[in-house]
């Protein structure tokens, strides 16, 4: 038996997450609506972590998007082509949308967006990128779910 399997066999043997996650799962089966909700949080969780990594780079934000972007569509093309979700690409536009849209997002929720027609414009357009990302993750997380059934 090889050290790599050996390994392996060990883990399988031990892991005390496949009970939980079984019973997770049938339950997620009975409540297709929670089980959403935790995919869009995962969505959101991993799109925030992405933009705290391309901050936490020493480089510009072009170059640290271009990381950001290449890690993100290396994962994706060797990684999630085995997984039923695919995080990556959405977690990279959503780095790139929330930051974008922030301030925007902070202007309407304050009422600073609505002391005139120029900066309720302004604020509007400033927020389509995470307005965009948001309707994307929120069609693409019904669909799978609504799918697997």
């Amino acid at each position: 038996m090889t050290l790599s399997l050996s390994l392996h066999n060990t883990i399988e043997k031990y892991n005390v997450l496949e009970k939980p996650t079984n019973q997770l799962y049938e339950y997620f089966k009975t409540h297709p609506s929670l089980y959403k909700t935790a995919l869009v949080a995962n969505h959101l969780f991993r799109a925030v972590s992405m933009a705290a990594f391309a901050l936490a780079l020493p480089f510009s934000i072009p170059i640290s998007a271009g990381i950001c972007f290449a890690g993100s569509l290396f994962y994706r093309l060797t990684v999630e082509t085995h997984c039923a979700y695919k995080f990556a690409l959405p977690a990279f536009a959503g780095s790139i949308a929330l930051p974008m849209g922030q301030t925007a997002l902070a202007d309407l929720i304050s009422g600073v967006a609505f002391t005139s027609m120029s900066t309720f414009a302004l604020a509007l357009v400033s927020s389509l990128p995470l307005t965009a990302y948001f309707a994307y993750i929120a069609l693409t997380v019904n669909h799978d779910v609504d799918s697997r059934r």
